[in-house]
């Protein structure tokens, strides 16, 4: 027998759900929302409008083109005096006799043949002088000669010459470095020499004095 009293509950009030459970359904439904609104008005309408920029390249290095370096000048037809480069040696008062090597020896010749003039071997305020071939014109038992280059110290000394002070514009006589009072002086048989002057100063003068010319004008 089934009594019923006032304690007794209705089943369909067990189907209806807590305020709570309503408010907090709510809430959630709510936050979802606004969510969702929240990522759709954040996504960019141009999805390529976030993507990284591109780098650029690297600029490239600036250069610096050299200015072209200057042609050496030609030699002057005419020094002042003795000069560095390629000349023909010329007697001052004969100007169609050339210094030129004979074999091992130097002579005057009327064929002519250049000769480099360098900076002295064994003092570059003097000059020394080199053939075709590479030898030097030097002293060798007062005799004038062309001979290969020897790093000796008596070789470079016999191989360099000093210009005489105070001679007439185009013109130049030499004195032998470690023979200082010797000149380079033409001899009668048109060899070469170092010599002191003796007799007739104004012969060995004009016999000790030379210039340079160009090759291309000989």
């Amino acid at each position: 027998m089934t009594i019923y009293g006032p304690g007794g509950v209705d089943v369909r009030d067990r189907r209806r759900l807590h305020p709570g459970v309503l408010a907090l359904v709510a809430v959630a439904g709510v936050i979802v929302v606004a969510a969702v609104g929240y990522f759709v008005f954040r996504s960019p309408s141009d999805p390529a409008a976030h993507l990284p920029a591109a780098a650029s390249p690297p600029a490239a290095p600036a250069t610096t083109t050299p200015a072209p370096s200057p042609s050496e000048s030609p030699s002057p037809t005419a020094p002042a005096g003795v000069a560095t480069g390629t000349w023909l040696v010329t007697l001052a008062d004969d100007e169609d006799s050339y210094l030129v090597t004979d074999g091992e020896y130097a002579e005057m010749s009327d064929e002519p043949a250049p000769l480099t003039v360098v900076p002295g071997l064994a003092d570059d305020t003097c000059v020394s002088f080199r053939n075709d071939s590479g030898a030097y014109l030097r002293h060798y038992d007062y005799r004038l000669r062309f001979d290969q280059r020897d790093d000796a110290d008596l070789f470079r000394k016999d191989a360099t010459f000093c210009p005489e002070d105070d001679q007439p514009a185009g013109t130049f006589r030499l004195r032998s470095k470690n023979y200082p009072d010797y000149f380079l002086h033409q001899r009668d048989d048109d060899s070469l020499y170092i010599d002191k002057p003796d007799g007739d100063a104004d012969d060995f003068v004009e016999e000790s004095s030379f210039s340079l010319r160009s090759p291309a004008t000989p």
